[in-house]
């Protein structure tokens, strides 16, 4: 998980590439990176933190008529590169699964490497081209795995999403001329934005004068969107491939509701990714929807962080309980995932239990976590999946719920509104297509 948003007007767009950029935050908090591009050079600044409090007086200096932002939970991007086809800046969001191999040839030929980040292979491949869009193809010829990415170079920006479309990418115009591609389009419409289309599995597109053009389409027979999107990793306030990720959310919460109906006081989430699935449950159960535990606005999504112990303390400093909701109470409560289940066991079972909850019931947005991911940066080993050595009824005493229940595969498919063989559902079924 990282986010991406390049823009390009006809006017300095300095301060939309700030906001599109600081719209992506919850996509990863820990780096943050902006370039542009204003007729005197590619220029690029890259920060540790958030967008907001870094780069807020942090801008001057950095006008320009095009650029490209990133953030990241794993490295500093973009980064800046010097070819043969002139300076350019790049970052990505996704994974390479086969970035040793790749690195290890690199080597053999000469080339040598600042880190072992995926951007930085990704960069130095795309310099073997002829030229950019060539270099995009060779790129992606050689790696296994996901990428979206933009390019900023002198007075162009290249965009591509890999051909089976693990990671988002969505392209938005301006009525005053100006376009944006970003990883999701939850900035659209404070930006004054409107949704053009997505960008198609496999497209590779170059922007210049305001102007997207397809320059080639990498042709294959596989699509696997990242189901994973709709469920937890974006913005509510997104679309992605053609379905609002708010509905889908809901969808989910009333397959949950019809296939684990359950007497209860109230309904809850796990804020704020399990609100949506909630909502959802409550309206389809005809319970009523509350907020048992708040998140506090100023702590971070745990389940993206970078190690176990940060994703620890993160889980439990950010829900806050409301006594008054819970005592002698019969509570459902909704998340989108079980990873590890020590949150929900450790944290949210005993503030429940401390508060004098009459019976808690635990509806999770998706099947039971048997694999880790390969195509992002949010991985996970087998032995830290509580569904990998647990059946679902085991799961439920360790975290000590009085009821347990998760959506299926086919209810994913129905609640996002695609082919389950378009979707990819690798962390669910331990079958990797690509």
């Amino acid at each position: 998980m990282c986010g991406i948003f390049a823009i390009a007007a006809k006017e300095n767009i300095i301060d939309d590439l700030f906001l599109g950029t600081f719209y992506l935050q919850h996509r990863g908090q820990q780096y943050c990176g902006i370039s542009t591009w204003g007729g005197d050079g590619v220029r690029i600044r890259t920060h540790r933190g958030m967008v907001r409090e870094t780069f807020s007086k942090d801008l001057v200096g950095l006008e320009g008529t095009m650029g490209i932002g990133h953030t990241s939970l794993k490295d500093r991007q973009p980064i800046k590169l010097d070819s043969k086809m002139g300076e350019f800046t790049v970052a990505f969001e996704g994974n390479i699964v086969n970035a040793k191999e790749i690195m290890d040839d690199l080597k053999k030929q000469g080339h040598s490497f600042y880190s072992d980040a995926d951007i930085e292979i990704i960069g130095k491949l795309i310099a073997q081209g002829d030229d950019f869009i060539d270099g995009i193809k060779r790129m992606a010829a050689k790696i296994r795995g996901a990428y979206a990415l933009v390019l900023l170079s002198r007075g162009k920006i290249y965009a591509a999403r890999d051909k089976h479309g693990f990671r988002p990418m969505i392209i938005g115009q301006r009525a005053d001329g100006a376009v944006a591609i970003t990883s999701e389009s939850c900035s659209f419409v404070n930006l004054g934005f409107s949704i053009l289309r997505d960008v198609k599995p496999g497209e590779i597109l170059e922007v210049e004068d305001s102007t997207v053009k397809t320059v080639e389409i990498l042709q294959s027979n596989l699509v696997q969107y990242c189901t994973f999107e709709w469920v937890y990793t974006a913005s509510v306030a997104s679309t992605i491939d053609g379905m609002s990720v708010d509905i889908a959310r809901r969808n989910l919460g009333a397959a949950l509701s019809k296939r684990y109906p359950v007497n209860a006081d109230v309904v809850c989430a796990v804020p704020n990714s399990g609100i949506g699935h909630a909502i959802g449950y409550a309206q389809q159960s005809k319970i009523p929807f509350d907020h048992v535990f708040v998140k506090y606005d100023y702590a971070s999504r745990s389940y993206t962080q970078p190690t176990q112990a940060e994703r620890d303390r993160e889980a439990k400093v950010k829900l806050i309980p409301i006594p008054a909701k819970i005592k002698d109470r019969r509570v459902v409560i909704c998340d989108d995932s079980i990873v590890r289940g020590t949150q929900m066991k450790n944290d949210l079972m005993v503030k429940l239990r401390k508060n004098g909850v009459r019976e808690v019931h635990v509806r999770v947005a998706c099947p039971p976590l048997k694999a880790p991911c390969l195509y992002g940066v949010a991985t996970r080993s087998k032995k830290e999946l509580a569904a990998n050595e647990k059946t679902v009824e085991q799961i439920r005493g360790y975290i000590g719920a009085d009821g347990l229940g998760y959506a299926t595969i086919e209810d994913l498919g129905q609640a996002i509104g695609k082919p389950l063989d378009q979707l990819c559902l690798s962390c669910w079924t331990d079958v990797y297509k690509v």
